[in-house]
């Protein structure tokens, strides 16, 4: 059984580079091949397994059709949506028209030193693409090319999404964002179309940051039970397989509160190179977003942002923020009613927080533990 997912997995990655490289009958044969092994597998795994496995035989068989019946002279197919729909060249109307919606037209002001933490994601990023980009003569005689694939995961509310608009900031680049919902669509074929065009869209400038949210909503773990999840991860493993070749830099960031139910073909050298855990702040970076939501706020002077950031032990980023505008809007009512000068005091924090439990639990954060140990390690 190993030989044959191995073999399916390099016809997979072969039909990926040459629909890539537009070599037509190359693809023809990889995609042929990729679905026979994966029949084959289908042939030696429990039922449950085995209806993935002919699923996604079936994609594949999908494209090789859809390769034979359209020869790529000059166009990429478009990897997944039925046969029946004609291929589409980066140059159709369609594409071209719906790639702004991706966007983001308002440059992000966030940088590095105004996010607290994250220091092993910052210097990931740093060393993926800010480094490259402003010492290119090192780079190259390094044989270091910018950009790659960074993947950001942990509980909700700790900066991931935050993050992704400082490396923007930084970079000073277009900045693409997408969640997994705004891809998804119940029409036949469109979540892979809307998935090609974002991608082409970033990849389309000379440096670009594309970031995906909701991952794990976008590229679920393929099975027998969804069509449609298949042929989208397959569309995302044919768009991104090459995109290192090309000339123009391009940053994928994807973000996931639950990397469990991500396919694992998503995980392979060539997609989501780097795998970083965003965990909770910790004492010194808890101190650092209470300082940055404070830093001009009138306050009492015995309130200390040290102190209440050993007390916040295993809160979110934002649940400090909710914690400290929750204060704020305490401070307004009192001054308001007292018709008096707004001055924000740690008894008003202790009414915030009481309301703000911590949105973080222990078997939470096990079971990224768990993942971390058992697909990393």
């Amino acid at each position: 059984m190993s030989f044959h997912l191995t073999k399916k997995i390099e016809h997979e990655s072969h039909c990926e580079a040459a629909i890539r490289a537009k070599r037509g009958k190359d693809a023809l044969f990889h995609a042929a091949k990729a679905a026979e092994f994966g029949l084959a597998l289908a042939t030696q795994t429990d039922e449950e397994l085995a209806r993935r496995y002919v699923e996604d035989a079936e994609a594949w068989l999908d494209i090789a059709e859809r390769v034979k019946a359209n020869p790529l002279k000059g166009s990429e197919p478009k990897v997944g949506p039925s046969s029946k729909e004609p291929l589409k060249s980066d140059g159709d109307a369609e594409s071209s028209t719906s790639a702004s919606e991706w966007l983001v037209t308002e440059k992000p002001d966030v940088t590095f030193d105004e996010i607290a933490g994250m220091e092993e994601a910052k210097q990931s990023i740093r060393e993926m693409v800010v480094y490259p980009l402003k010492q290119p003569e090192k780079a190259r005689a390094l044989g270091l090319k910018p950009g790659g694939g960074v993947l950001l995961y942990g509980p909700p509310g700790n900066g991931k999404t935050l993050l992704g608009k400082a490396i923007a900031g930084e970079l000073d680049a277009p900045f693409y964002y997408a969640s997994g919902a705004q891809i998804r669509s119940k029409w036949h074929g469109e979540s892979e179309q809307r998935l090609r065009q974002l991608i082409q869209a970033a990849k389309s400038q000379p440096i670009a940051i594309l970031f995906l949210d909701e991952v794990e909503g976008l590229l679920p773990k393929r099975s027998g039970h969804s069509v449609v999840d298949n042929r989208i991860v397959t569309q995302f493993l044919a768009e991104i397989g090459g995109f290192e070749e090309s000339e123009n830099i391009l940053l994928i960031l994807g973000a996931t509160n639950k990397p469990w139910d991500i396919d694992e073909a998503v995980f392979r050298t060539g997609r989501f190179d780097e795998k970083i855990y965003i965990p909770p702040p910790d004492t010194e970076a808890r101190a650092g977003i209470l300082r940055m939501h404070l830093d001009g706020v009138p306050a009492e002077e015995s309130l200390d942002a040290d102190a209440w950031a050993k007390r916040l032990e295993g809160y979110t980023g934002s649940d400090i923020v909710g914690i400290v505008n929750g204060g704020k809007r305490a401070a307004l009512r009192r001054s308001v009613s007292e018709n008096a000068e707004p001055t924000l005091t740690g008894a008003d924090l202790e009414d915030a927080a009481k309301t703000i439990p911590s949105s973080v639990t222990a078997p939470m954060l096990k079971q990224y533990q768990k993942f971390r140990e058992q697909r990393f390690s």
